[in-house]
């Protein structure tokens, strides 16, 4: 008779979130993606492009929201942990932050034409200060949920892949936002002629997002449950002020490394991002507007198919080697996509820039995959240190942190851009020899400025701590002193 063995799951059943849980939290990841990004990835398209505000007013708007969000995400952070009601915690910040957010957004879009410059950039900073003092009362709580909902390693990071599907969708739709803005629909008559207009464009775009933000950003409130909510720990966890809990998260080593690796990460992406709009669309394309658009439609088709198809692998992968390895081997991809953008950048060979979009759509698949899992470690880190459950107050620093740094690098794309000598107004009119200086310059900045954030970004990652055995080796203790949740 030969001895049967019995393999321990990878995941214990009582951790696994169910399907329609993960799902229900899932389907708000969109919100996320439209709410923030939209106007991020078109505000150069808008403003400098077609308005023709000066780059620093468009990095002064895009900076201006971002220095709001320093402000009011850690005060959201705060009151959300601290929050106590019969629908718990978050949920009800989610379902009135869903709806108000979704009501204000179209403002920041529906500006008089006749505005002055200034007048534009206060109307939108204004406007736009409000929706996203709604936005965050949703979005604080909606991250913070990610890291309630089971106490185990892999499982988290099973529910961000999830949310992952779902937020690269709508990636797919923002990548495209440009060109739908252009559509014939949206032309506007301009000294008698017809002519595309993207901001008339995210006039209407803008009025269907909010929509989509009141609908899917509802759902986890309705649908979900806060795991950790009815344990004692919350309910008997008392109130913790303000500067202590900021205080105690700037303390968390592992947090604070997280961070600064996101920061120079963030910063890189957003500089090649920023970089690449003008690069593709005036050295490659020839300043062509429309060309422009449907290429940066293209590189996010091909951007979303990767990223669909390493989700899975990056979130296999992770339960082998860990996910400090798998974004280690997430960020080199980028890295290599950003060394490579001299040569794939010519203008006698436009699509060859579209091999970038395979490389940067796996890396950033397993950024996005590990960062807000990786998040969740944290937060048990540092309740294995200070006894409390903080989930609002690290979310919101890491939300802040997240904007910050995407926000820091389209501020310093502005005035780099204006150092190369860039002028979308006056582009065309100077001599072929001095394009040929101001377009050097501005493939340098493109190449150069990325690989260097990239590459202390991956040095900050080599020095994280928390491995799959360490954090195994903290939910061991946490249990030992207050029981499973």
């Amino acid at each position: 008779m030969s001895d049967k063995t019995t393999t321990k799951p990878l995941i214990a059943v009582e951790d696994k979130v169910p399907f329609k849980s993960k799902l229900a939290y899932a389907a708000a990841g969109p919100v996320d993606v439209l709410g923030i990004w939209v106007l991020v990835s078109i505000a150069y398209q808008v403003f400098n492009m077609e308005l023709k505000l000066p780059p620093t007013y468009v990095a002064i708007i895009l900076m201006s929201l971002r220095l709001w969000d320093g402000i009011l995400d850690p005060i959201m952070g705060w009151v959300s942990d601290n929050f106590r009601s019969k629908w718990g915690r978050r949920r009800p910040f989610i379902f009135v932050g869903a709806i108000m957010a979704g009501l204000t957004y179209p403002l920041i879009w529906w500006f008089p034409m006749d505005l002055s410059p200034v007048g534009i950039m206060l109307w939108v900073i204004g406007f736009g200060i409000l929706f996203y003092t709604f936005f965050t009362v949703w979005g604080i709580p909606y991250q913070s949920l990610l890291m309630e909902m089971t106490p185990d390693y892999n499982e988290r990071t099973r529910v961000a892949a999830v949310r992952g599907y779902f937020q690269t969708i709508a990636g797919f739709v923002n990548g495209w936002i440009w060109w739908l803005s252009m559509l014939p629909i949206f032309w506007i008559v301009k000294d008698g002629v017809e002519v595309a207009s993207p901001v008339n464009g995210m006039r209407y775009i803008s009025i269907i997002i909010g929509v989509v933000i009141i609908v899917l950003g509802v759902i986890p409130a309705i649908f979900l449950k806060e795991r950790y909510y009815e344990t004692d720990l919350v309910q008997n966890q008392k109130s913790i002020p303000l500067l202590r809990s900021l205080k105690e998260t700037f303390n968390n080593k592992p947090f604070v490394i997280l961070s600064l690796l996101t920061v120079f990460f963030l910063m890189g992406q957003a500089i090649f991002d920023g970089y690449g709009r003008y690069v593709g669309t005036y050295y490659v394309l020839g300043g062509d507007w429309n060309e422009g658009a449907k290429f940066a439609g293209y590189g996010t088709f091909i951007y979303t198919i990767f990223s669909l198809i390493f989700i899975p692998i990056f979130r296999r992968l992770s339960e082998k080697i860990g996910k400090k390895k798998v974004l280690m081997i997430a960020i080199s991809i980028a890295l290599f996509s950003y060394s490579t953008t001299w040569w794939t950048n010519d203008p006698n060979h436009i699509y060859l820039m579209l091999v970038n979009t395979v490389f940067v759509g796996i890396g950033y698949a397993g950024l996005w995959l590990m960062l807000p899992s990786m998040q969740a470690d944290v937060v048990d880190y540092d309740e294995l240190k200070t006894g409390e459950r903080r989930e609002g107050g690290f979310s919101s620093i890491y939300s802040w942190v997240l904007k910050l740094s995407f926000m820091a690098g389209f501020l310093v794309s502005g005035p780099l851009l204006e150092l190369t000598g860039f002028d979308a107004s006056t582009i065309h009119k100077i001599s072929p020899e001095e394009i040929e200086v101001v377009y050097t310059h501005m493939r340098i900045g493109y190449m150069v400025i990325p690989i260097l954030s990239l590459t202390i970004a991956l040095i900050f990652l080599y020095k994280f701590p928390i491995t799959a055995e360490k954090a195994h080796e903290i939910r061991v203790q946490l249990e030992e002193r207050r029981g499973k949740v």
